[in-house]
């Protein structure tokens, strides 16, 4: 067996293991415990061997809390460096969390670096290069016993661990090339302390230094009080930036998407305006709904709400809102409107509005008849006109038992609903161009992922 084919082998089954695993008596128990399975063979038992020795002892495996790596012992494996694995553990009667890589030196699994933290918890590993020189850097997130999270680095170079200094904090972190250099850069994203503004920081390598240092920094929103949503994606065609929703007081979300500018060299925040202690952002909204890209096309809308038309005497818990899915023109910094849609939250879908519908057209929710109704709208007599279209949510039973002679029955395209959608059109004007087609409604119904 090969070695590649070896390491896969070996990381399946360690994950398993530490699934479904046994009682060992050199290993404490808590909730972020594991049981050691029975004594391993070959590569595994060699890792097993340098955490135990490493330990001295009874010791408690600990978890990253979030990223994409969630096991104790990572095992991590590229073209560029040899294999390696990463365990994370706590030492009986010790608070501090231990940091022990692990790399094949010559075919044989060697400690190559032993590390401490005296923080709470891991909050993530990241596998990625930040130092520029083609090879894949160790990041790890710590929670810190407040708020605020803390960094650490390390270097793969020959058979030892280089440790590079970080001593910023975050709340979110994100690495990706923001600077578009051919480098990953670290962004960290922090909320506002009491002696401390909301900021986005972008720290960069510093061959001078040997560490990533602070490069360019911008003020956030200082009214988001948690980030709900924060990821990198991209923002226009050939432009990366990092998109944050975040939570406000009264429940309210907003997005803020923060970019580097290569001409100005500076980042940059152009949905938020802070102006005499005054923040605008137009995406503030009541509706809990993230940015994504909602239309496929490979980049990222952000959602910006408004409650539809309604007459003097509608019932507004049945009103429907708008969601206008905007993209970001960095040109000049503008939303343009990509797709507008209505979501219906009980019943787990969203309708595409036609462009023609748009001012033109307002819509209602049947709750208990689980049902959602489109209407006319007459803007200059402010009244609500006649129906053009309602989609029906059924169970199977339900549906087994509605007269089906005006529906029309909707695939949505996702076998894992067990919901049957139907729809109903009310061509009550032949000529009229807000009539919808059977073949628009098939096109336009989507169900929330």
């Amino acid at each position: 067996m090969n070695r590649k084919y070896k390491s896969i082998v070996f990381s399946v089954v360690l994950a398993f293991c530490m699934f479904f695993c046994s009682g060992c008596s050199d290993l404490s128990f808590s909730d972020n415990s594991i049981i050691r399975p029975p004594r391993a063979t070959g590569d595994k038992a060699e890792i097993q061997d340098i955490i135990s020795k490493n330990a001295g002892g009874k010791y408690t495996l600990k978890y990253p809390q979030n990223g994409d790596y969630r096991s104790a012992i990572i095992m991590h494996n590229s073209q560029q460096t040899d294999e390696s694995a990463v365990a994370l553990y706590s030492i009986d009667n010790d608070p501090n969390i231990q940091v022990c890589i692990i790399s094949l030196v010559d075919n044989e699994w060697k400690c190559i670096g032993n590390f401490t933290s005296s923080a709470s918890g891991v909050d993530r590993v990241m596998f990625e290069d930040i130092s520029g020189d083609g090879k894949d850097d160790l990041i790890i997130g710590w929670n810190a016993y407040n708020s605020q999270k803390t960094l650490s680095a390390y270097s793969f170079e020959n058979d030892a661990i280089r440790e590079m200094a970080i001593d910023d904090t975050y709340s979110e972190i994100i690495v990706a090339d923001i600077t578009n250099d051919g480098t990953d850069d670290i962004m960290l994203l922090s909320l506002s302390g009491t002696d401390t503004p909301s900021m986005a920081k972008l720290l960069q390598y510093s061959e001078q230094e040997k560490h990533p240092i602070g490069k360019f920094s911008l003020e956030l929103d200082p009214e988001i009080t948690s980030f709900t949503n924060v990821f990198v994606g991209n923002i226009e065609s050939g432009k990366t930036g990092i998109i944050a929703d975040g939570e406000k007081s009264g429940g309210l979300l907003s997005t803020q998407i923060i970019y580097f500018d290569e001409k100005a060299n500076e980042l940059r925040n152009p949905l938020v305006t802070i102006k005499n202690g005054t923040v605008t952002n137009a995406t503030t909204r009541k509706d809990i709904i993230i940015s994504r890209d909602i239309d496929g096309d490979g980049t990222i809308e952000v959602p910006v709400t408004s409650q539809m038309s309604a007459s003097s005497n509608d019932k507004t818990e049945t009103l429907c809102s708008v969601t206008y899915w905007k993209q970001l023109k960095t040109a000049d910094n503008s939303l343009n409107t990509k797709m507008t849609t209505v979501i219906n939250y009980t019943d787990g879908y969203y309708f595409i509005m036609p462009d023609r519908w748009i001012g033109n057209v307002t819509a209602k929710t049947d709750p208990e008849n689980r049902n959602m109704t489109f209407y006319m709208w007459n803007s200059k007599t402010g009244s609500v006109g006649d129906k053009l279209l309602t989609i029906y949510r059924f169970n199977d039973s339900e549906w087994q038992n509605t007269d089906k002679s005006e529906l029309i029955q909707i695939d949505v395209n996702n076998s894992s609903s067990k919901a049957i959608f139907a729809a109903q059109l009310f061509m009550t004007h032949a000529k009229d161009s807000l009539n919808i087609t059977e073949s628009e409604v098939r096109n336009s119904l989507k169900l929330i992922s």
